[in-house]
């Protein structure tokens, strides 16, 4: 029988005997004998919340109080599941990273990294209070098929597990995975709900590489990675030869100055993927007309100014001879002049 208060109390909830004139109905199942029995209580309130101490009456002398007390705590909701994995992991806040190894316990909110094509089980555990009504577990999404066993743990309790395995994906990534607890109650048939989520961090390598063509003709390498891609190099295609021209995200007519067929490479840790060949057009750089007319002018200009030098040198250097000449012939003619003025007078 079970009692409250203390042991010595009278107050008596219930008993194995007399079930009918219980405080708290129930039943006792199992083989007392065989100290193996258990004690299964109904319609259990919040209000029921207290210490309960055990007596034993048994036939003859045999009679006892415990003086162990067993705390029971109703809660008007259930517990969270419990949700495990099949790895060890490394945590840091609520991102957990996952290694080759043993089952690890999850909580609610916690980013779980795994890699692409990992096989993932995920177990969903709830306790089963009353073995009639054990707690209905769900996942959702299903990603895989799931299979629900109930066990007795060490201490005689029973829980409720699920099961489900999956293989990683980068489909996959950033998805919340949540299990659902739903428990029926005995005394209106009603239910209560309980959960965990979890989200999947999954790590690949680049798909889906490709590249857009600009406005302005320039390639850009696009992938989709996660961690994001780190390297990206750049190949033309030439007849069977094939060399590298760069190793930016971009690809413009500055970089490579021929047209050409081009395809990008993307890759992270985890691996590479090429986009498929595209064709790069890169067109002469003309300047615009009213540079070329500035140019033109300029250059004209400049043409003029040395032709009008070259004209003045030359006429400086004749006139400048011409006048040498001039005085040296004013010269001879007055001395003729007076030569011959000197032999008119000697004759």
């Amino acid at each position: 029988m079970w009692k409250k208060e203390n042991r010595n109390s009278q107050n008596i909830v219930f008993s194995s005997k007399e079930t009918l004139k219980n405080d708290i109905q129930g039943e006792m199942i199992g083989n007392l004998s065989e100290k193996n029995c258990t004690t299964v209580l109904y319609n259990i309130t919040k209000y029921r919340t207290d210490h309960y101490f055990l007596r034993i009456e048994g036939t003859g002398k045999l009679k006892y109080n415990y003086d162990a007390n067993v705390n029971i705590d109703v809660k008007d909701s259930p517990p969270s599941p419990q949700v495990t994995i099949n790895r060890d992991m490394v945590k840091e806040g609520k991102s957990v990273t996952l290694r080759e190894g043993a089952s690890v316990t999850l909580r609610e909110g916690d980013s779980v990294t795994l890699r692409e094509g990992d096989s993932v089980t995920l177990t969903c555990s709830a306790p089963a209070p009353c073995p009639s009504l054990p707690p209905t577990l769900s996942w959702t999404p299903r990603l895989s098929d799931s299979v629900t066993v109930f066990q007795e743990n060490d201490d005689h309790t029973k829980n409720g597990s699920s099961v489900m395995t999956f293989t990683a994906s980068h489909l996959l990534h950033k998805q919340e995975v949540k299990c659902t607890a739903v428990y029926r109650l005995q005394a209106d048939n009603s239910e209560r709900t309980s959960h965990t989520t979890v989200t999947l961090s999954v790590q690949y390598s680049p798909k889906n590489t490709s590249v857009l063509i600009g406005k302005d003709g320039s390639l850009t390498c696009s992938s989709d990675a996660n961690p994001a891609v780190n390297n990206y190099t750049w190949y033309k295609v030439t007849g069977s030869e094939i060399e590298v021209v760069s190793y930016t995200q971009t690809l413009t007519c500055n970089i490579t100055e021929v047209s050409g067929q081009y395809y990008c490479q993307a890759q992270n840790e985890h691996g590479l993927q090429n986009s498929s060949t595209v064709q790069l057009h890169c067109e002469s750089v003309k300047a615009p007309p009213t540079l070329i007319g500035a140019a033109a002018g300029a250059a004209g200009m400049i043409l003029t100014c040395i032709l009008l030098t070259i004209i003045l040198k030359k006429r400086c250097t004749r006139q400048n001879h011409g006048s040498k000449t001039q005085e040296t012939g004013e010269l001879t003619l007055t001395n003729q002049v007076s030569f011959s003025h000197g032999l008119t007078d000697y004759k």
